[in-house]
């Protein structure tokens, strides 16, 4: 019999790290393990002109060696080209499809991981959210949780009740992207609090550089780029993003709170690059297709500090790059053992009897 372990929980929360970490342990104890997103969202960088492709199932198909199609690995792929493309193919179809789907990925395997939706109570309107369909696959479920502060209790505490609401009882969550200064607090009060809730802590992903920050890299793939200067520099990481668009002397100011920084802005702005190039920074991304003048250039090589160009305005670069943060690839072999090898280590498997 499959075992079917869900997991749920918003965007940039970890789900496929874990889910990446969560096989590679199962592996490790010599099971099967499959892979199943019934609803994901359309990329354009994986999809055809014939076929939708969801970009979490296109990284779990390649790094598990998965034989079905990409299309029943992920069988409701939403384009969002209007808020209603779901609710015209009906609860009743869709449903046909995921089961189907399931049946066919499921065929031979230990154990299932069937990713959620960007957020739990997504796609209530036709039915399909995540603890339905926890409680449709009979399900375990593992709750992603960012937990910056002691206030995202209460998300936990939400998501809980929208499981508890299907009859969905074997709860337990990870609590990801934690400033190691509250490790204590974590142990010695959130776990047994959460425990008293009948939520079960299975692990803590502190706050790691070469877990969640992207490189150079990652930034230059993701934006379809074009690297100007220091080709040399792309493995460096980048930690925070900040838009150039004030005045050169606010700028001076702004750019000086933080470090290993990668500063967006136009690629006519060469007041802003000179500045941001004074402080910490790690990249210069100048958008809008323009490229930067002789005197940017020449102090970025001065400095070390590399520079990308991509045709992107600045309000959709600074958009595609905040999902960068823990962001995997299956090419990207480095980070894919850092996932492994971290997360993994984070995660303590006896808590869900596997």
């Amino acid at each position: 019999m499959v075992e079917n372990i869900v997991i749920s929980g918003d965007t940039l929360t970890g789900k496929t790290m874990v889910a990446i970490a969560l096989a590679a342990i199962l592996k490790k104890k010599g099971h099967s393990v499959g892979y199943f997103k019934p609803v994901g969202t359309k990329s354009y960088e994986h999809s055809t002109d014939t076929t939708d492709v969801d970009e979490d199932a296109a990284i779990m198909k390649e790094l598990l060696g998965l034989e079905q199609n990409l299309t029943c690995i992920c069988p409701v792929v939403r384009t969002k080209s209007s808020y209603d493309e779901l609710i015209r193919i009906g609860y009743d179809r869709l449903m046909r499809m995921i089961e189907d789907c399931y049946e066919e990925v499921s065929s031979g395997h230990d154990y299932m991981i069937i990713e959620g939706t960007k957020a739990s109570w997504h796609l209530m309107h036709v039915g399909l959210s995540t603890p339905k369909i926890a409680k449709k696959f009979n399900a375990s479920v593992i709750i992603m949780i960012n937990f910056s502060d002691i206030t995202a209790i209460d998300d936990i505490l939400l998501h809980r009740e929208l499981f508890l609401r299907e009859g969905v009882e074997n709860i337990a969550t990870v609590l990801t992207m934690v400033p190691p200064m509250l490790k204590k607090t974590i142990t010695d009060e959130i776990q047994p609090f959460l425990k008293q809730q009948g939520i079960e802590l299975v692990g803590t992903i502190y706050l790691h550089r070469e877990l969640f920050s992207p490189t150079v890299r990652e930034i230059l793939r993701a934006l379809d780029g074009e690297m100007i200067v220091g080709e040399d520099k792309m493995d460096t990481l980048i930690d925070q993003f900040m838009v150039g668009s004030m005045a050169p002397e606010n700028a001076l100011k702004w750019f000086r709170r933080a470090q290993d920084k990668a500063v967006i802005t136009s690629g006519d702005r060469s007041d802003i690059c000179l500045t941001a190039l004074e402080t910490d920074t790690n990249l210069l991304i100048l958008t809008g297709g323009m490229g930067p003048d002789i005197r940017t250039v020449a102090r970025a090589r001065e400095r070390g500090v590399p520079i990308m160009m991509t045709a992107h305005d600045t309000y959709t670069t600074g958009h595609i790059v905040d999902n960068l943060i823990g962001n995997v690839t299956a090419d990207n072999k480095e980070k894919l053992a850092i996932v492994e090898k971290i997360v993994a280590d984070s995660l303590d498997l006896d808590v869900l009897s596997l």
